[in-house]
């Protein structure tokens, strides 16, 4: 075999054992939690503004170096929503979220989304969310649920009732790397979860809520983005 054969069929074998390798660790389960600091990490307080934000209404304010929202004693009539000014596809992020109130208390990071009009009742986010509340369960589930409601993936209640604080600080971390999406409260991963779905949205903004129907005051702090695209 002539010397130029040898190295082809040399860079052929090489090839085929690296690939599988590289596979593999696309979908391994990397329990984790990503630090998301250093280099090109978005502080979304940064100077301790909210300049980095679009503010739907006076119910949203900063305090104490936190975003902070509250019903005061009436319950809402409508969802609110709290987005970005930018707009991200595949990342990482993570903040500390407090949520107080009454049984039916219930917030969500939304990711990737995108304002729809719902029902013709308001205006609503599509798009995912990593839920919390304290009722039904959807303590770390992941829904998308004003524009696609049959999506809502639940997290293990034996983890979520081992790793949330329910009345205190809890760290809310997700990463979303094309049609995967995973979750981690606290350092503990509670979701890792592939959206075969095309209709899943790859883009758009991240937003907090305030949900109707309950009394509760929602506290968000150290929030920080990391952009995961080339």
């Amino acid at each position: 075999m002539s010397h130029s054969k040898k190295y082809l069929l040399f860079l052929f074998v090489c090839f085929g054992l690296m690939a599988p390798r590289a596979a593999v660790s696309q979908v391994a389960n990397e329990t984790t939690e990503p630090a998301i600091m250093g280099p090109g990490v978005i502080d979304l307080l940064a100077g301790g503004t909210l300049d980095a934000w679009d503010i739907p209404s006076k119910r949203w304010k900063l305090e104490g170096g936190s975003i902070v929202a509250e019903t005061g004693t009436e319950k809402l009539k409508t969802p609110e929503w709290l987005y970005t000014k930018q707009r991200f596809s595949d990342f990482e992020f993570t903040c500390e979220l407090k949520l107080t109130g009454d049984n039916h208390r219930n917030t969500g990071i939304y990711y990737r989304a995108n304002t729809i009009n719902y029902k013709d009742r308001f205006d609503a986010a599509s798009g995912y969310e990593f839920d919390a509340a304290p009722s039904n369960n959807f303590w770390g589930s992941l829904g998308d649920w004003y524009e696609r409601p049959s999506l809502r993936v639940y997290a293990d209640p034996d983890v979520i009732s081992k790793v949330v604080n329910p009345d205190d600080w809890n760290r809310m971390t997700i990463r979303a790397r094309g049609n995967r999406l995973e979750y981690w409260i606290n350092g503990i991963k509670t979701m890792d979860y592939v959206d075969h779905d095309p209709k899943g949205s790859r883009e758009g903004v991240i937003g907090f809520q305030i949900h109707d129907g309950s009394v509760m005051k929602i506290e968000f702090r150290n929030i920080r983005v990391l952009s995961l695209e080339p």
